[in-house]
C-alpha cells in the first residue's frame, strides 16, 4: 500500500490562519477562496498558544519603582479541530472525511523589566515588558480519515505526527493590578498580550494505521525509511533537495524535505497570581 502514503497523507504539521490540511495533494491550502471542485473544509482562524499558561516567576526590585524579572511559562495547550469532506475524489470517492485535532505543548523562559505604580498603601499597578524564548515544545497533529466510497471498499486511517520548531524569540508586555496582603503576600490579576510566530524544523510520524475492508496495516512499518515518516522543513526545494517534486533520485532512508511554514502563537491572555515576598519587607 505504498501508493496511499504521499498521496494520502504528507503533512507539513504547521497550520496558519484560515488554512487547513488538503488531503489531495497532502498539502496545507490556503483557504480564504470558496469551497472548490474538491470538496468542503472547515476554517481555522487560531493560534496554536490558546488555553492554559502555568508561571512560576522571580524576581528583584531595582528600586521602588522599578525591577526585573525572570520566569518559566508552561504551555498546556487547547484543541484546534478542522474539517475536510471530498467528493468524487479519485483515492478517497464521494464523502471522504477527514478530521484533524491539533494542539500545542512547550516552555517558555521570559525575562522581564517591570515598573511599580503605587495607588495607596494596599493597591499598586504593576507594567512589564519582556521576550519570549521557547526552550522545549512540540506541534502535535491527529487525523482520522473516513472514506467508505473508495475503489478498494470502505477505508479509514488514524494518523498522528509531532512536530518540533525551529528556534524563534517573541515579545510580551502587560499590566496588572495587585494587591497586598500583609507584609509577604500579594495577589494580583493582569492582561498579558505576546507576538510570536514559530516556523517548524523537524516533523516526524509516530502512527499510521490503515484499515481497507477491516484489514489494518500499521504503514510505518510497511513502508520503511525515514522519507515516509519524517520531513525536514526548508525555505526552498531544488535540484538536491530529497523531494519528488524538485529531485527525482531521492534518498529513502532520509527524512523528506519540504516547504516551511510559520505558525502563529500569539495571544492575549489574563491572569491571576500570588506573589509571596522575599528579603527584607516594607515597614521592617
Amino acid at each position: 500500500m505504498k501508493g496511499f502514503w504521499s498521496d494520502a497523507y504528507s503533512p507539513k504539521t504547521i497550520m496558519p490562519p484560515a488554512s487547513s490540511f488538503d488531503i489531495a495533494d497532502g498539502t496545507i491550502e490556503d483557504m480564504t477562496n470558496n469551497v472548490d471542485s474538491i470538496g468542503q473544509k472547515s476554517y481555522v482562524h487560531d493560534t496554536y498558544s490558546k488555553g492554559f499558561n502555568f508561571y512560576l516567576g522571580a524576581g528583584y526590585k531595582l528600586s521602588k519603582y522599578w525591577g526585573v524579572e525572570l520566569g518559566l511559562v508552561w504551555l498546556q495547550g487547547g484543541n484546534i479541530t478542522s474539517r475536510s469532506v471530498l467528493y468524487n475524489h479519485p483515492l478517497f470517492g464521494n464523502g471522504a472525511v477527514m478530521d484533524i485535532n491539533t494542539y500545542a505543548r512547550g516552555l517558555s523562559v521570559i525575562p522581564s523589566l517591570t515598573v511599580a505604580i503605587p495607588l495607596n498603601e494596599k493597591w499598586y499597578i504593576q507594567g512589564q515588558v519582556g521576550l519570549t524564548v521557547p526552550v522545549f515544545g512540540k506541534i502535535y497533529h491527529e487525523a482520522n480519515i473516513d472514506a467508505q466510497h473508495t475503489f478498494l471498499g470502505p477505508m479509514t486511517a488514524v494518523l498522528k505526527s509531532e512536530t518540533q520548531p525551529s528556534f524563534t524569540m517573541g515579545i510580551n508586555g502587560g499590566i496588572g493590578i495587585h494587591r497586598k496582603l500583609g507584609k509577604r503576600f500579594e495577589v494580583s490579576l493582569g492582561l498579558l498580550a505576546q507576538h510570536m510566530n514559530l516556523s517548524g524544523k523537524h516533523m516526524t510520524l509516530t502512527q499510521y494505521d490503515l484499515t481497507i475492508q477491516g484489514n489494518t496495516t500499521d504503514q510505518l512499518t510497511a513502508n520503511p525509511g525515514a522519507y515516509h515518516s519524517e520531513i525536514n522543513f526548508v525555505n526552498e526545494l531544488n535540484a538536491q533537495s530529497n523531494n519528488k517534486l524538485s529531485n527525482q533520485n531521492i534518498d529513502e532512508t532520509k527524512p523528506k524535505d519540504d516547504l516551511v511554514v510559520t505558525s502563529p502563537f500569539s495571544n492575549v491572555d489574563i491572569g491571576f497570581g500570588v506573589i509571596y515576598l522575599l528579603g527584607k519587607a516594607d515597614g521592617e
